[in-house]
């Protein structure tokens, strides 16, 4: 009784840390494509059918975004991510557990990646991973029941069934954890063992191959405004935007980069710990890494996209992995003296921050590997994307030097094995500090700047101001709260490939742009130009991050 007693305390705890962080971030504004959510939603503006993707997806927000209103859809994904820090938990505890559950709930509430997805208006980062978790508890209840479909096991496999139609109808890229899973019943069965188990198991992929296109085509039939012919269409811009080589690559490899600085050596470095049992026990999640990696990097361009966000698949299985190798390591009995030193170094490399940094403008891009490959890394890193997060700064001296240190930590261990625990315990430390500082750039920006605070401010003086008729917004920042008020006119893409476009609207414009500097632009740079041209009517700043309204009227 004591037993189960302290299990429900530390639950608790770790629900308790979970519903904190995150209330902190439900007021943080709509970025770019998550507003979009709330005009899909208005059935009188945008009829049944408007979204390119199953209808799983546009039923969540047509259903729920009217319930909580247009400035709180956040706590759609809020919700969701509530129900997954339930569904991990159990998951992990049928495969590991309860001492591994705990593990992997309290990495699934620290991460800042998985703060970011809890709180991002879309379906990638927690309504399609509910479906997959649900998938995933049906499937390793059978795995452990050696796949005998008899009696009390059908319903798991009508658990696991529900969940592979959810995730497929939520999004197409939904097949990816469904041919994870088949992968690894596959190497169960043995189906590479010989030539008659392999193309006996190559016809079973092309049998669940053709129930998920039925499933896809029913779906027409239950939902019939889900729009098929535009779903593929949308399809077919990322299998022919360009060809293989001319690919964007560079845009590619920074997107990718920066869904590795957001999962962290928290949840990433672990795996370089793992043994052939913990491999074998989470194979299917290495599996799903694998065809994910494969699909988003190499099968479609996706560099026009929002990469980083489609990234956000990587977060359970790394949660689950991770939280497995700390259990098996860690010794909790380990001596207080031994984390002595990774506190002191993770001090110390907090610290860095408040060094003089330099703040590069957003274009050339190719100015940031400059930097990093010159060892220049004094610089802040901008944090932004198509649906988010709200731009913040983050000092990448800290960011490398906490990646550099953990893998001088992990060659320590190559030399020295015995120092296995002390290795991996002064990861977790230095683990815990980075998602820590993510956590709190992206909730407060106490360091280098609040990018909330500024919006609202400048925000409030734009309505409050009869002059202003008519607005454009730098990158979009607040530009959902300026639709609000009714005085939006376009937002502005600080992109190159865009000026020749801006330079027309510029020429006519005669209104007030609304320019909150994150991610910075060049002074060379055209926009920066032309903002310099008007009349600064309202400035103010927050550590590194500024925020001016101009008045470009003629």
């Amino acid at each position: 009784m004591i037993h189960k007693k302290r299990e429900i305390v530390v639950f608790l705890s770790i629900l308790i840390l979970f519903i904190g962080l995150h209330i902190a971030g439900l007021d943080i504004s709509y970025q770019q494509d998550e507003m979009k959510w709330t005009y899909y939603a208005n059935q009188e503006l945008n009829p049944p059918g408007t979204i390119p993707h199953p209808p799983l997806t546009e039923l969540v927000y047509i259903n729920l975004g009217p319930i909580v209103g247009d400035d709180n859809y956040r706590l759609i994904p809020f919700a969701f991510g509530l129900i997954n820090l339930f569904l991990i938990f159990y998951l992990a505890k049928i495969i590991f557990g309860t001492r591994t559950a705990f593990w992997t709930a309290f990495l699934f509430t620290i991460s800042y990646f998985s703060l970011l997805a809890s709180l991002m208006v879309d379906v990638e980062g927690e309504v399609m991973p509910m479906f997959f978790l649900i998938m995933a508890i049906g499937y390793f209840k059978l795995r452990d029941l050696s796949f005998e479909l008899k009696g009390k096991n059908l319903m798991w496999l009508g658990l696991a069934v529900v969940g592979a139609i959810g995730s497929f109808l939520v999004k197409a890229s939904g097949f990816l954890p469904i041919l994870a899973l088949a992968l690894d019943f596959a190497i169960i069965k043995g189906a590479f063992a010989d030539k008659k188990r392999f193309f006996k198991f190559i016809g079973l992929g092309a049998l669940l191959a053709i129930v998920l296109v039925a499933v896809m085509a029913l779906a027409k039939l239950v939902f019939p405004f889900f729009p098929v012919e535009k779903s593929l269409k949308y399809w077919q811009h990322f299998a022919n935007s360009s060809s293989f080589i001319n690919r964007g690559w560079l845009q590619t490899f920074i997107q990718f980069a920066k869904a590795i600085m957001y999962s962290s050596p928290l949840l990433i470095l672990p795996i370089l710990f793992i043994d052939r049992e913990i491999f074998k026990k989470t194979r299917p999640f290495f599996l799903f890494i694998f065809v994910g990696l494969i699909f988003y990097l190499l099968a479609f361009d996706f560099s026009l996209g929002a990469l980083d966000r489609y990234f956000q698949f990587l977060i359970i299985p790394l949660c689950i992995i991770s939280a497995t190798v700390f259990v098996k390591i860690i010794n909790y009995e380990s001596r207080i003296m031994n984390y002595t030193l990774p506190i002191l170094i993770s001090i110390v490399i907090f610290s860095l921050q408040f060094l003089p940094h330099f703040v590069p403008p957003l274009y050339p891009k190719t100015l940031w590997l400059s930097r990093v490959l010159s060892l220049k890394w004094n610089f802040l890193f901008p944090f932004t994307g198509g649906s988010g997060p709200l731009p913040f700064y983050v000092s990448f001296l800290f960011i490398a030097i906490t990646w550099l240190v953990c893998l001088l930590f992990f060659i320590v261990y190559l030399k020295k094995p015995h120092l296995k625990k002390f290795v991996l315990s002064s990861i977790l430390i230095l683990g815990l500090s980075y998602n820590l500082v993510f956590i709190e750039e992206y909730l407060f920006g106490r360091i280098n700047g609040n990018t909330q605070t500024l919006l609202n401010n400048a925000v409030a003086h734009i309505k409050s101001n009869k002059d202003i008729k008519e607005v454009m917004v730098y990158n979009d920042n607040g530009g959902f709260e300026i639709r609000q008020s009714g005085k939006f006119k376009i937002r502005i893409y600080a992109a190159p490939m865009f000026e020749d476009g801006y330079k027309l609207e510029f020429a006519k414009y005669n209104g007030h742009i609304l320019f909150i500097d994150v991610p910075k632009l060049s002074e060379n740079s055209l926009y920066k130009k032309y903002f310099n041209s008007c009349k600064v009517i309202y400035a103010e700043s927050n550590k590194q991050i500024s925020s001016k309204i101009y008045d470009c009227s003629r």
